[in-house]
Order: structure tokens, then sequence, then C-alpha cells
């Protein structure tokens, strides 16, 4: 019976993916194409049955080939499992079309709703999501905390979206974009006649999220009286709809959010204790984006591809000051903020790259003032970059210095230079076995 097969785009400008590796531990056969419209023929070579995963370097993601060869896989009869990645990491940065992954990289069967981008490297934000994962099999309320912009609605629907409820509604509710005398008939509904101007029943966010998740965001700024009603649905599951005597019952995941602290809330009185005590039992603290500082680029790269095809522009690139002063920056609006500066920049930018003066005036600001540091790193940035193509060129040449200097456009005694000057070992520049 023939290996399962892996196919693998990824351009030859960027450096050899470890996910390559990982596949062949787990006994696939791995199929290695330059180009989306290389992988096309693939298709007609294998049997549709034998081809279960395609990966794509995120930097492909574009273009009319792209998006013929998206809606092809999404067409294919047999199950396959697409996803986004980028050449440095061993990890999917998003699955293209859906499928929750569980922790060994296997695509689960696909839900309802798709499954929001969890992007990133750290030991910190690993070990948020592998608490999120555990969470999300367990019908329980999770309370989920951070500072603002660092991605509490979009972790409630990661947990909605891996969980027993994922086919049901996820409704979300801002809690301080309503007024304090409408909270209560916009959470738990309200009656016809139950107050001037209500002249038809209504549903409040309860009953429209049945069965699904409630999302409860900025929690921590109800009203004392609706924090009680709010604990003893959470205790009973009934409540009761303004302007009726009658309680209603309802099945609804709650998942709430909060900036705020609530153990400094609940010393001002602010904070009902034994709210907080029933909310915290689950609780899951989100780290700022100054200490993820090694998944902004991942974060940004996403964040290009997303803009890049809404405002329908050629894939962009980021220039390596640009990089610099996006890890230098310290991000007080966290992702939310990293998020609006991408994609203002795109917006305005008129080149292949992504510049300084393609960013809001704050940040050219900043790095005007920080132009040591951010030009210190950029070099950095450049040399990793001039690293990398040296060693993709001697894997693809299979170590020939020769054939890999005539690739890059240099010499073969430049090449000697630069393997010298990063202390690139035998292994980096030796023979490699061809996918």
């Amino acid at each position: 019976m023939p290996k399962s097969l892996a196919l693998i785009i990824q351009s030859i400008e960027s450096p050899p993916s470890p996910i390559a590796k990982q596949l062949e531990a787990r006994d696939f056969s791995v199929h290695l194409s330059r180009t989306v419209d290389e992988a096309e023929p693939v298709f007609s070579a294998f049997p549709a049955d034998q081809i279960k995963f395609v990966f794509i370097d995120v930097a492909l993601c574009q273009g009319a080939s792209w998006g013929g060869f998206l809606d092809r896989i999404r067409t294919t009869p047999s199950e396959i499992t697409l996803f986004c990645f980028h050449p440095k990491h061993a990890r999917p940065l998003f699955n293209l079309l859906g499928h929750p992954v569980d922790s060994a990289g296997d695509a689960k069967p696909p839900h309802s709703v798709k499954t929001p981008l969890m992007i990133g490297e750290t030991p910190q934000f690993h070990e948020v999501l592998n608490l999120a994962n555990r969470y999300a099999m367990h019908d329980i309320t999770v309370l989920v905390t951070g500072e603002t912009g660092t991605g509490k609605e979009v972790m409630a629907q990661y947990i909605h979206s891996l969980g027993p409820r994922a086919d049901k509604p996820f409704v979300g509710c801002n809690m301080t974009a309503i007024p304090e005398t409408l909270v209560e008939s916009e959470l738990f509904g309200y009656v016809k006649g139950a107050f001037t101007g209500a002249d038809r029943n209504k549903k409040g966010f309860i009953e429209a999220a049945e069965g699904g998740t409630l999302f409860l965001d900025e929690i921590g700024d109800l009203a004392p009286a609706i924090q009680l009603k709010l604990l003893r649905f959470l205790e009973t599951r009934e409540f009761y709809k303004v302007g009726e005597s009658t309680p209603k019952t309802s099945d609804v995941r709650i998942i709430a959010a909060t900036n705020k602290e609530l153990d400094a809330a609940i010393q001002n009185n602010g904070f009902r204790k034994d709210l907080y005590f029933r909310l915290n039992s689950a609780r899951i603290i989100l780290p700022p984006l100054h200490d993820r500082r090694e998944d902004i680029i991942l974060l940004v790269a996403n964040f290009v591809y997303q803009a890049c095809s809404q405002f329908r522009k050629p894939l962009k690139k980021v220039s390596s000051s640009a990089k610099a002063l996006f890890l230098d920056y310290p991000w007080p609006g966290n992702i939310r903020e990293l998020r609006s500066v991408v994609e203002s920049a795109v917006m305005v930018s008129d080149g292949d790259y992504i510049t300084l003066s393609d960013l809001p005036m704050n940040l050219q600001n900043y790095a005007t003032g920080h132009r040591e540091e951010i030009g210190t790193r950029a070099i950095r940035n450049i040399e990793e970059g001039e690293k990398n193509l040296i060693e993709e060129a001697l894997r693809q040449t299979n170590g020939n210095k020769a054939k890999a200097a005539e690739a890059l456009g240099i010499s073969t005694r430049t090449l000697y230079r630069k393997i010298e000057k990063f202390s690139l070992s035998q292994a980096d520049v030796g023979r490699s076995e061809p996918h």
C-alpha cells in the first residue's frame, strides 16, 4: 500500500521548513513544489485519496493561481487538509479550510465554524493555548483576562470553535457598548409592554446564543444588580425576561472577559466576590504583545497577507528597518494596534516593500528617537536573511559551492567568505537528500 502523500509548496526564496522532516518521521511521502502552478500536476499524478495534507508558504497565498488552487482543494471529493505555514517554523500558522488542529498537528473533523487564527511560538503563548485547548473540551464557564487589544474575543471564539458547541451560535456582547439602563433588557430580553417603547417581545443575548456560547466582554463594568442576576443564571440556568414573572431556562456556555483587575474591583466593592469566584475557576490570562516579541514578525506576516487579500494588492514584503521597528516598539495597544498599523501600511504603500515611511507618524517619530537600536536590529535582520539564502542555495545544490555561488549571483570566493562569517557548519552546507 503506498504511503500517504503530503505536498509542501514553498518559495525558493524561503529557508527550508522543518515541516518536511516531521512529516517523513510520521511515515508520509513528501513532495516539494516551488510554485502553486508547479503543484497543480501533482493532483493528476497521484490518486486523490492518497494526498492527505498540503502545506503552503504564506508568501505564495496570492494571485489567480492561488485562488484557483484553493477552490480545487475545497471541491476535491477526498479529505485534504490545507495549512498555511511560515518556513522558519515547524508549526503551521493556520488551517485554511477551518479544521481544528490537535497538539500533534492532526486535523479533526470540520466544524461549522472556522477556527480562529492563533499565531505564536513563544512559551507563554503555547502555555495559554494548551490551557485553552483543555478548557474547550469541557463545558465550563471561562474567564479571559488581559490588556486591551490582546485578543480576548478571538480567544473566546477559539474555545467555542473547538468545543462541543461549535456547531451552535457564538454571540459576542461588549458590555461597555450598551447603556447601563439597557443592559438587563439586552442580556435577558423583554416582553411586550414591559416598558415604554416595548411594542413586541424581544430575545436577549442569552436566548440568541441558545445551545452555543455567549461571550460577555468587559464584564468588570457590569452594574452590581446585573452581576447578581448573572450569578443566579450561572448557578441555576434560569433567568427572567424584563416584564415577565415566569423564569426561563437556557443552555448556553458563558465566556467572560475583562481588562480590569477584578481583585482590586472587589476590594472597592465594584465587583461581587461570589461572581468572581464562580468565573475564576477556569481562567486564561493573555500576555501583552511586548512579552511575545518572538511572535511579532509571524503576526505581521499574517496581517500583511490578510490586508493584501482584502485590499486586492500584490503580497508585500516588509523592509528590514520596518521589521526592526516592529520588534522594538512597545505596542501599548497590543495585537489590535499592530494589526491596525499593518493594514494602514499596506493601504498606503506603493512599492513591493512596506518601509518606515509607510507607517503612521507616531511610529516614525518613535523610530527617529530610537534610531541606533532600530538600526542595529535591522542589520541583524538583513544578515539573518542573507544567511538563510546561502543555506538554501547550498541545500538546493547539495553542497556544491560553485553552483550555489552561481545561483546567488556572487563569486565562489565571496561565498566562502560568507560561510566563514556566518559560521556555517558542514551540516549546514553539506549534501541533503531530495524529497
